[in-house]
């Protein structure tokens, strides 16, 4: 059974926000850019590995996708967690393309790509650090873990895995995605103690997703150019900003296309960039909408909760607004 499901993570949306609306000519774009494209492909790896996970049997475990969970001041991360009476199995997925070169003995992956080297942390020591913490976070809570496994899943079917000195554990830790399947058996012959009722798993699973805190990352601390930022509503088809709205439609000049709810992205990208909150003049001047009463009744028609009264209300996102 998936106990936690994998959700679009905000950082992404929040990049995507940032990208949109950064200036065409600015620089820094780039680096926006290709932040959001790792980011990306990082979320696809995960959820390449959902895919082939579903397709297993589930009948004796619990599965957790993206954990983030607080130790002393920082927090440590588990992309896949799957609980079962036995053993607890720590997935962490990789979607790096090129050639993957492991060298254990230096804690070291090589990517290899386009002639270009780049060292990257030992993806199987970093499953080890996470079951060591989440070891310590079971013992805090006064709860004793099972034995716990950990697996590096490779996403990304054209890359090439290499493990040059021939080391066990990369061999046993180490697979390709659409494997899962085959990874996971051999560790129920391996721990064979019954120690979880389905009672505990429920009670670790509730525990963990108690703890649970999503990453969302401060844009005031990005060092964006605020002042250069795109405003305005941008059309759904063309993908040019500055749309009029005019008898209940945004109407593009450049193409012709109309839409009744071009104004929903345009408020998403404001909450993810400005804050999670906003006035009708700061959504007026967003919007380049000069009507109080056009803007009024556009913020009525979406998912918004509010404070205040009719002249000083303030709006913020409801709970299913980001969905």
């Amino acid at each position: 059974m998936i106990e936690k499901t994998r959700e679009y993570p905000k950082e992404i949306m929040i990049l995507e926000a940032i990208v949109r609306r950064f200036p065409p000519d600015d620089f820094k774009k780039a680096e926006f850019e290709k932040k959001l494209y790792r980011k990306r492909a990082g979320y696809k790896g995960e959820r390449t590995l959902d895919y082939f996970l579903e397709q297993i049997d589930h009948s004796e475990m619990l599965i957790l996708h993206d954990l983030r969970i607080p130790v002393n001041s920082t927090h440590f991360q588990i992309d896949t967690l799957i609980l079962t009476p036995y053993f607890l199995l720590i997935i962490d997925s990789k979607n790096y393309a090129g050639t993957l070169i492991f060298l254990p003995e230096f804690n070291q992956l090589i990517r290899v790509q386009n002639d270009i080297e780049e060292v990257f942390p030992d993806p199987i020591l970093q499953t080890k650090i996470q079951a060591s913490q989440l070891k310590a976070f079971l013992k805090k809570h006064h709860i004793t873990s099972p034995p716990t496994e950990n697996l590096v899943a490779i996403s990304n079917a054209q890359s090439i895995i290499k493990n040059p000195t021939n080391d066990k554990e990369v061999s046993y830790r180490v697979f390709r995605s659409s494997n899962v399947a085959f990874k996971i058996p051999p560790f129920y012959q391996k721990h064979t103690q019954f120690l979880l009722s389905k009672n505990d798993m429920k009670k670790i699973a509730r525990l963990l997703i108690k703890a649970h805190e999503s990453l969302v990352p401060d844009p005031k601390s990005m060092n964006l150019p605020f002042d250069k930022l795109i405003t305005g509503v941008q059309c759904p088809a063309c993908e040019t900003f500055g749309i009029v709205y005019h008898q209940g439609k945004w109407t593009c000049k450049s193409c012709g296309q109309k839409s009744k709810d071009a104004h929903f992205q345009a408020l998403k990208d404001y909450f993810l960039i400005y804050g999670p909150s906003i006035t009708s003049k700061q959504f007026r001047e967003f919007m380049k909408v000069g009507s109080p009463s056009t803007a009024k009744r556009l913020l009525a028609s979406m998912s918004l909760t509010f404070d205040g009264t009719t002249k000083g209300r303030i709006y913020f996102p409801g709970k299913s607004f980001f969905d």
